[in-house]
């Protein structure tokens, strides 16, 4: 799968633009990040697998091996570290691309929430080892590379509506849409898109789209 793009259907390959002239998202400077702070950060951002996976190979997979060296492999920290790693580069995605995120309150929010929930304070309150001016410089990044994603998919559900048009009963052309509603933030759209293609007979064993 490139970095650089998003695999729709079975060999549709978008490649991301950059954003000119988009605000940014307003992330406070800190002379210290904790796991929760990054976290916190990345909900403002509105975070997608891409964004995700940016984070997880820039910054959580160097702080996981630093802790099995500091702690070791078996301590909290790191094995929610080895969690959060897997969220961000694999599971995340998934649960997109599976249709698990369907409904309109399944937001991106919710799920970084929801991995979140129950871990302990001694893992959201452990300070990250990067310096701070690294982190604060890729969440910068991560954000313009969200607007620039979110501006290139608001115009690419035009697109995805015109191919429903020409094949109106195609239930993975549905969930393409719904795909590309949900990185565009339209949630409600995303969720009836998703229910349109079920009532035509999508499921995930005959589903074309397997990674984004």
């Amino acid at each position: 799968m490139s970095s650089s793009g998003y695999y729709l259907s079975e060999r549709i390959t978008i490649t991301q633009p950059h954003l000119v002239g988009e605000i940014m998202v307003q992330l406070p400077k800190r002379k210290k990040y904790a796991v929760k702070d990054v976290m916190n950060d990345l909900k403002k951002i509105g975070p997608t697998p891409s964004v995700l996976r940016k984070i997880g190979s820039q910054l959580v997979y160097y702080e996981w091996t630093c802790c099995k060296d500091l702690l070791s492999d078996d301590h909290p920290v790191t094995s929610n570290l080895s969690d959060l790693l897997q969220f961000m580069e694999r599971d995340y995605e998934q649960l997109v691309v599976s249709g698990e995120l369907w409904r309109v309150k399944d937001t991106p929010q919710a799920a970084v929430n929801d991995f979140l929930k129950g871990r302990s304070k001694e893992f959201l309150d452990y300070t990250l080892d990067r310096p701070t001016d690294f982190i604060y410089g890729l969440l910068k990044t991560v954000d313009k590379d969200r607007k620039a994603e979110m501006k290139y998919f608001r115009k690419l559900v035009k697109v995805v509506r015109k191919e429903i048009k020409d094949d109106k009963d195609n239930p993975n052309l549905w969930y393409k849409l719904r795909i590309v509603l949900w990185i565009a933030e339209k949630y409600n759209e995303s969720s009836e898109a998703f229910k349109t293609a079920k009532q035509l007979g999508w499921s995930l064993e005959n589903s074309a789209l397997v990674a984004l």
